[in-house]
């Protein structure tokens, strides 16, 4: 079974979904709202992963098969580099630090995903 557009449409509305959870936690001056943002991320990173695992298995044998393994490494590298040092650093009271990484590389890296993400589509 291959990969539907709609399959990518609900990734890429993960992706975004999280990332939007985390510019507002960097953005939020209440702990208790911040602390909700991080529980969201954490939910919807747990959510993105079953789905990549569900669409590699589906793009298995297909042309998009590599196209998702890169997306997964640039999301991995994303996530890890999100989840290791931008929100530990935010919560350790580095929020320049943060919000620099954040802002920065990662704003990048994010641009880079929604690209392949509407490569993917393309593809479909």
């Amino acid at each position: 079974m291959a990969v539907s557009a709609s399959d990518i449409n609900g990734l890429k509305t993960k992706l975004v979904d999280a990332r939007t959870a985390l510019v507002s936690m960097l953005g939020e001056n209440d702990k208790g709202k911040q602390e909700e943002c991080r529980t969201k991320v954490r939910n919807i990173t747990n959510e993105t992963i079953t789905l990549f695992s569900t669409l590699m298995g589906k793009a298995k044998g297909t042309n998009t098969e590599g196209k998702f393994k890169e997306l997964k490494d640039a999301w991995d590298i994303f996530r890890n580099t999100r989840d290791n040092e931008v929100i530990p650093n935010y919560f350790a009271g580095k929020v320049a630090e943060a919000k620099a990484v954040g802002g920065g590389i990662q704003k990048e890296r994010f641009a880079k995903i929604s690209s392949m993400v509407d490569e993917l589509l393309t593809m479909t």
